[in-house]
């Protein structure tokens, strides 16, 4: 193997990060199009619909064409989260072959991991419900006792005035980093399903206790990702700008028909673009956990020298099955 595992610091992670998706830009672009790529497929759907229901100036069609974007946006929303939950395990597979000194394809990830793709989307699901109930303890923890408080003082015009500011700035924060530290602490089940062949529980429970000490740079990578994924929304949004002044200008809303194509092509090319950076990233920090708690990269050096391991790392470095990183 060409590649050294060794812990690496947050500054060469995103290096590597980088160094990997441009030498394989095809491969993690092509993997992460699925998703946005549905997306847009419902979203052109819906503008043909909708331009055609009025021009045509019938009620009747009209609101059979509502009825049918309702419907067909539902589920384009199923799809669309399946789609997520393969789209997130097949480039986690393709990071842990292009790390690894291996090759791989956009179809060789699709294909190896269709069949974990309920794993994955169970992984998805789950994680969410721990997240909304994370923030529904904050709100509880906070609010409760502003509404005591807020009850004991009923009459009173200032406290009625104040209280709701301050719960609103205790709030907000709050929500913010327990969202923040949750996803951190749960970012790692992808990864931890894929490489190890892990189920939904068994992969959450394993993300959290191997993202310990690595929470603050789970959530720069996640950032980081967002931003970058803004700044290029926000780049290929200005043809649609331009659009709105000229079917103001023109007082024609149907001007603004082709720019609004273009704002979804944009979307789907920024998301496109932007997956990959995050998923790369949170990848390869869960070799580097595992190389920092459990000698991973000893691991796979006495695999490659077909010698058994010792006692010491059975069990401990692989506690799942079989891997794909072979």
């Amino acid at each position: 193997m060409d590649i050294a595992l060794r812990p690496m610091s947050t500054s060469q992670v995103l290096d590597r990060t980088f160094s990997l998706y441009r030498q394989n830009f095809l491969l993690f672009a092509g993997i992460a199009a699925l998703p946005p790529a549905l997306l847009l497929l419902g979203q052109l759907g819906f503008v043909g619909v909708g331009t055609l229901s009025v021009l045509s100036g019938r009620a009747g069609l009209q609101i059979a064409a509502i009825v049918a974007a309702v419907l067909t946006g539902m589920a384009l929303l199923a799809l669309w989260i399946f789609g997520y939950a393969l789209c997130t395990g097949a480039s986690v597979y393709a990071v842990t072959r292009v790390h690894l000194g291996h090759k791989t394809s956009i179809a060789e990830a699709y294909k190896l991991m269709f069949p974990y793709a309920g794993t994955v989307l169970g992984i998805v699901v789950l994680a969410f419900l721990v997240l909304t109930g994370a923030v529904v303890a904050v709100a509880a923890v906070i609010g409760l006792p502003f509404l005591a408080i807020g009850f004991a003082l009923k009459g009173q015009h200032l406290a009625g005035a104040l209280l709701p500011a301050i719960g609103i700035f205790l709030f907000v924060p709050a929500v913010l980093c327990a969202v923040f530290y949750v996803s951190a602490r749960l970012s790692l089940a992808v990864p931890s399903a894929v490489v190890e062949r892990l189920g939904v529980t068994e992969s959450l429970r394993r993300s959290w206790a191997l993202a310990q000490g690595s929470v603050l740079r789970l959530i720069l990578v996640n950032i980081l990702a967002a931003f970058i994924s803004f700044a290029l929304s926000a780049v290929l949004s200005v043809p649609y700008f331009i659009g709105i002044a000229l079917a103001i200008t023109k007082k024609s809303p149907a001007a603004m028909v082709p720019f609004i194509i273009w704002q979804y092509i944009g979307d789907f090319l920024a998301r496109s673009i932007a997956f990959p950076i995050a998923t790369i990233a949170v990848s390869l920090i869960y070799y580097d956990e595992r190389v920092r708690k459990e000698a991973f990269d000893l691991q796979l050096m006495m695999e490659a020298m077909s010698q058994p391991q010792p006692p010491s790392l059975q069990g401990e470095a692989t506690p799942g099955a079989s891997s794909p990183i072979g």
